[in-house]
C-alpha cells in the first residue's frame, strides 16, 4: 500500500501498466486503500468477540474474492503482465485463509 503511495509509477509498471496521471492517481487511491485495512486487520487483532472477529472475516473473504476475479480476469485480458498472476496468488491465499479461519469458528461453535 505505501509503495503504491510513495511510487505509484514503478508499482504500476511491474504489473505492466502504462504511465500516466490517471494510473497514478488511481494507485494512489488503491495505495490508501490498502493501508486503511491493514490498519483495520492490525487493529482487530485483539477482538475478543465472536461476532466481531466473524464480521471482519466476512468482509475481508468477500473482498478477496471479488479482487481475486478482478485480477484474473486482468491478467487473461492482457491488462496485465504475468506480474498479474502474483496478485492472483496472493487474493487467492487471502480468501482461502478468510475460509479457513471461519470454517474454524464454526468447529469451535460446535464443541
Amino acid at each position: 500500500g505505501a509503495a503504491s503511495i510513495i511510487a505509484p509509477y514503478q508499482v504500476a509498471s511491474t504489473y505492466g501498466l502504462e504511465q500516466s496521471l490517471a494510473v497514478a492517481f488511481v494507485s494512489r487511491l488503491f495505495g490508501g486503500a490498502l493501508v486503511a485495512w491493514g490498519a483495520i486487520l492490525w487493529l482487530a487483532r485483539s477482538f475478543r468477540d465472536d461476532a466481531a472477529v466473524r464480521a471482519v472475516l466476512i468482509a475481508t473473504g468477500v473482498a478477496e474474492a471479488v479482487s481475486l476475479c478482478v485480477v484474473i480476469l486482468g491478467t487473461l485480458a492482457g491488462t496485465l503482465n504475468a506480474m498479474g498472476w502474483v496478485a492472483v496468488l496472493i487474493y487467492l491465499f487471502g480468501a482461502v485463509g478468510c475460509l479457513y479461519f471461519l470454517a474454524g469458528q464454526k468447529r469451535l461453535a460446535a464443541v
